[in-house]
């Protein structure tokens, strides 16, 4: 079960080095966010390895949110450190404050996988309510 509260961040962790990027709630902005958060930590030196993950995660957090709330818009946040990790966020504005849940995917079913794969690469991962929107915030950070 992941915890619900966002993680301190890590003792050596003083940079402010942060971006986030407001998005309407359709399926069109999931890759934005995703080539956006690319281009970030490239200009930052991540290695491929985490561009990739942190794409992959932001992608299944962003469709989560558009998919599986009543937004209208969503957020898509990350703040480097450097001890070499990114968090990933994604605030939703779901006026119905729903927490995110684990479905059991099956072979017949397309979806259910999400948050299993935000499980498998993050370091750690939760959910709160957001303090940037009315609803929540899914949150995951990565380890370079």
């Amino acid at each position: 079960m992941p915890p619900t509260h966002l993680p301190p961040r890590h003792p050596s962790d003083t940079t402010t080095d942060s971006t986030a990027l407001r998005l309407p709630a359709e399926d069109v902005s999931v890759p934005r966010a995703r080539h956006a958060l690319d281009r970030w930590l490239r200009e930052r030196g991540a290695s491929p390895d985490l561009r990739e993950q942190a794409a992959l995660v932001i992608s299944e957090l962003a469709t989560n949110a558009v998919k599986h709330t009543d937004s209208s818009w969503i957020v898509c946040a990350a703040t480097s450190s450097p001890y070499g990790g990114v968090q990933v966020e994604v605030h939703d504005d779901d006026s119905g404050s729903r927490s995110p849940c684990r479905r059991t995917p099956t072979a017949e079913k397309e979806g259910g996988r999400g948050l299993h794969i935000v499980e498998a690469l993050a370091e750690s991962w939760g959910a709160t309510a957001s303090a940037v929107t009315r609803g929540n915030v899914v949150w995951a950070r990565l380890q370079d």
